[in-house]
């Protein structure tokens, strides 16, 4: 049977077209036969005469209503809209006006016909021309009411219950695409508009009160909310995201209007919520710097930040950019993502991928300049708190990050680089960790050189946690969600910045742009999220509940503690002082650094401690040189 029914459902839509007229046909003439002339012959003549004959003498009191209805069905649209985009409100009336055509014109031929001439039987012909065309009304409906049964595989199958939100053209063409799905149950669409409240598309109901979606939670406990709603600004999907919180439903999302038409998506890739989505801050704007005639280059080239800034350069329509990366599978990963957008013909921009290690003084400097490099964005980094702070890679921590960006600014200043942006982060702000500490010593030695060198400009860009890079913890927890828990946060009081790659590094490309030389650049990054909250969040919009003390049913959260170096909130400023520039989203902090002989006196000895990994002498010249450093073992 079931083998049957999905032939019956594979067929084109001209077979299915072909199969409802004929359905609808042999209905007219059942209701013809039933209550029409033909059966009250039989009765009155006792079942003498056969019903052919009956027929065969009244055949054109059911072939002139019969055609009459169907010109009005297959002219009004009735059989389109019975098997693509409708309300259901609109087929009913197409259904009980053609039902009133072929009722009435059945009355008109067979009055005339049968030469009626005494009130009564006028009155009697009326009544059965209003009957027939309820009659035959009815078994439109119910045929219709087979055919989605037998049609609509989603009522057949176990598939995973949806409610698409949004009734509109975005959510009708996502219907049309998932109802051949074999693991989507569509039960219905939801919008807040009260005027289509109780409408329905394609006979699937439209919801728009929230005692509905109660409802629907109860009824189906694993239920879906797509969201199909494209065109919607950033604070409208918020507030209809924070709605649907409350019902612990799994919230997932098709592409943007931005993705449909410059990624060409499919409006059935369906993607989870952006962090973006769930964050209480303004969208950033992305960067609109010309680098015409520029020669770049970006160390780091294949990580999170710098594989974005290298998307983003590229809009900028440079001359040449050098991809200086460490890491060689890195390396591969975006020039295959570059390669791609060269062979589709939209990049004019000279691309050249480099291995090398900033360390290696000889080798950047070779690079630099045989390429003429006009910018430098430096994105090379050891920023994994827990795996710097270990002994064994503590001299490794800081080769990279204070050596290795002493030696690129020495490169650039020799080699006359107009522009150094190097980035850093929110950790260098009184630390509690050995990477944090690197980076506050390498952003005085950026501002130390600055200060002693007329041509080339250098600042520093300094940010805090970035959304879905290496490590960040959101990816975490979402995979932590889809293997059933535990969720474990470090503590339930931490507290952290968020902003998406794509975001930092536009805001990383403008700071630059204000560079006069040796300032430090502080990203507004908003108000800090709590990590358990966001924890939870994204818990109840994948649908589950939360398990509290391991009781019940749901992904509980573990506490695990504070990892060696983290602490409990992060900051952007050392000193609270601020400067507005003309980008209200970045910020100049007005910071303090050792003279220069100072500073080469603490190099030097952070040098000669790091060869032979004493990390007690480290962490003593860290602890006297870096402001708010703190050891390990203390309280953070």
């Amino acid at each position: 049977m079931f083998n049957n029914l999905s032939a019956l459902r594979s067929l084109s839509r001209k077979y299915k077209l072909l199969i409802l007229t004929s359905v609808d046909f042999l209905t007219a003439f059942a209701c013809w036969i039933i209550f029409g002339p033909p059966f009250s012959a039989l009765i009155s003549s006792n079942f003498e005469i056969s019903l052919l004959d009956v027929v065969l003498q009244n055949y054109l009191n059911f072939i002139i209503p019969t055609i009459l209805t169907f010109i009005y069905f297959i002219n009004s649209g009735f059989y389109r809209s019975s098997i693509r985009y409708s309300e259901s409100n609109d087929l009913i009336l197409r259904a009980l006006k053609g039902s009133c055509i072929f009722g009435i014109s059945w009355g008109l031929v067979y009055a005339s016909e049968s030469e009626i001439i005494r009130n009564q039987y006028i009155l009697a012909t009326i009544l059965r021309s209003i009957f027939l065309a309820y009659v035959f009304y009815a078994f439109l409906q119910i045929s219709r009411d087979i055919a989605r049964i037998l049609l609509n595989k989603n009522k057949l199958r176990g598939g995973k219950p949806v409610l698409i939100y949004g009734a509109g053209a975005a959510g009708n063409e996502l219907y049309q695409t998932l109802k051949h799905k074999t693991d989507v149950n569509i039960i219905g669409f939801f919008d807040n508009s009260d005027s289509l409240g109780g409408a329905e598309i394609n006979s699937i109901k439209i919801y728009n009160k929230n005692k509905h979606l109660r409802k629907l939670t109860k009824k189906y406990p694993n239920l879906e909310v797509y969201l199909a709603i494209p065109s919607l600004d950033l604070s409208e999907r918020r507030s209809i995201i924070s709605s649907l919180e409350n019902y612990k439903v799994a919230v997932r999302t098709i592409p943007s209007l931005h993705d449909l038409v410059t990624n060409q998506k499919k409006m059935v890739e369906m993607q989870d919520l952006s962090i973006d989505d769930i964050l209480p801050r303004k969208r950033v704007k992305k960067s609109s710097v010309s680098f015409y005639g520029l020669t770049l280059m970006i160390t780091g080239a294949g990580g999170s930040i710098g594989s974005e800034i290298v998307r983003q350069v590229i809009d900028g329509n440079p001359k040449k950019i050098v991809l200086f990366e460490l890491s060689e599978i890195n390396l591969y990963s975006i020039q295959e993502e570059i390669e791609t957008i060269k062979n589709n013909g939209m990049l004019s921009t000279e691309i050249i991928y480099v291995l090398g290690d900033v360390k290696d003084k000889h080798r950047l400097e070779e690079i630099v300049f045989n390429h003429k490099i006009d910018y430098i964005y430096h994105a090379a980094a050891y920023k994994h708190v827990p795996i710097v702070e270990y002994h064994e890679n503590i001299s490794e921590g800081l080769k990279n990050n204070i050596f290795g960006t002493k030696v690129l600014c020495e490169v650039a200043v020799k080699c006359n680089v107009k522009k150094v942006v190097v980035i850093s982060t929110d950790k260098a702000v009184r630390p509690t960790n050995i990477m944090g500490a690197s980076k506050r010593i390498s952003e005085m030695v950026v501002q130390s050189i600055d200060a002693n060198e007329e041509n080339t400009k250098f600042c520093i860009v300094r940010f805090g946690n970035v959304i879905n890079s290496s490590g960040s913890v959101i990816p975490l927890f979402r995979k932590q969600i889809a293997e059933g828990g535990p969720v474990t946060i470090t503590h339930k009081k931490v507290t952290r910045y968020f902003m998406t790659i794509a975001e930092a590094s536009s805001l990383v490309i403008q700071a630059g742009e204000y560079a006069a030389g040796g300032e430090v650049f502080i990203l507004d990054m908003g108000e800090q999220v709590k990590i358990l909250d966001l924890a939870e969040r994204l818990i109840y919009l994948s649908g589950r509940n939360i398990s509290h003390d391991g009781q019940g049913e749901g992904i509980q959260i573990q506490e695990v503690g504070l990892r060696p170096g983290e602490k409990l909130y992060e900051e952007l400023l050392i000193s609270g002082d601020k400067l507005e520039t003309s980008n209200n989203k970045i910020f100049k902090s007005v910071e303090g650094y050792p003279s220069k002989d100072i500073l080469t006196n603490i190099l030097d000895d952070l040098y000669n401690a790091s060869k032979t990994n004493d990390v007690i002498k480290i962490r003593n010249i860290l602890k006297t040189h870096v402001e708010g450093f703190k050891d390990k073992k203390n309280d953070y």
